[in-house]
């Protein structure tokens, strides 16, 4: 390892902190590999325990390393860059950027559509919606919980496979989405949604929900995705130029008591 500098302005744990994310960048600490202990860095550095575990501390923080209770530190699995859109498959995205990856189906059927649900996808209250709930693997563990509600109009999916891409059976079933208004928040793992993405209570998840709409304009979809955050990294691109003025669907969280059955209302509705 690198030696460390006195002189230098950057603190101790901080340059031990570089040289261990330069080891997992290049490859030569391995995603899931055991880090040496705070006793081993603090010999191999020349420093106190003490600065060692701030530098590894920092590192389990921000899910760079994760701490196994009497077995160690080891090396976090690697971040997936995605864009935050319910525009764009999962599934394509996955494959463009070939990562492994695998859907089980935790529900699908038709049901009767809540209030909000309702509202969403500009249907009267009680209408009929396809419910796609799957949960998404990524290196065979899992890292999204994807929910769809769709028209009844297009049920054509049900008959396809959807442990493949929804946006495809759509496609098949005569919506194609060419436009979303999409929602992100952060918020914390806790019940059921912990245990299906095996996340510690607590653990940070990244929430995209919102609304797809044909080149008409017709709400096609109405879909949330939780993600988890050690397992992906959001990129938003930009470019200059006018906004186009567009009707404000921001979504807000409602509370119905059970965190896991929480779902998006539009703005402005109670």
């Amino acid at each position: 390892m690198t030696r460390l500098s006195d002189d230098s302005p950057v603190p101790l744990y901080l340059q031990i902190e570089e040289e261990l994310r330069t080891l997992i960048e290049s490859g030569k600490l391995s995603h899931l590999a055991k880090v040496p202990s705070e006793n081993q860095l603090a010999d191999q550095f020349g420093v106190s325990r003490m600065t060692a575990r701030k530098a590894l501390d920092r590192l389990v923080a921000e899910d760079v390393m994760f701490r196994r209770p009497g077995k160690g530190t080891f090396v976090g699995l690697a971040k997936i860059a995605y864009r935050p859109t319910q525009l764009l498959s999962f599934s394509a995205a996955m494959n463009a950027q070939g990562v492994q990856h695998s859907t089980r189906v935790l529900e699908s059927g038709m049901l009767h559509a809540q209030g909000n649900i309702a509202r969403a996808l500009g249907l009267s209250p009680g209408a009929r919606v396809i419910l796609v709930r799957r949960l998404r693997l990524v290196d065979d563990e899992p890292a999204v919980i994807h929910t769809s509600f769709l028209p009844a109009q297009y049920a054509a999916v049900l008959q396809g496979d959807l442990t493949g891409s929804l946006t495809e059976l759509m496609i098949s079933a005569g919506a194609r989405v060419t436009y979303t208004n999409d929602s992100v928040e952060s918020v914390l793992a806790s019940g059921d949604i912990a245990r299906l993405l095996h996340v510690r209570i607590g653990a940070p998840l990244v929430i995209i929900s919102g609304v797809a709409y044909s080149q008409e304009m017709n709400a096609v979809r109405y879909s949330e995705g939780i993600y988890r955050g050690d397992r992906f990294r959001f990129r938003v691109d930009t470019r200059g130029g006018d906004i186009t003025s567009l009707p404000d669907l921001r979504m807000e969280r409602k509370h119905d008591g059970d965190e896991d059955s929480k779902r998006l209302t539009p703005s402005g509705d109670s």
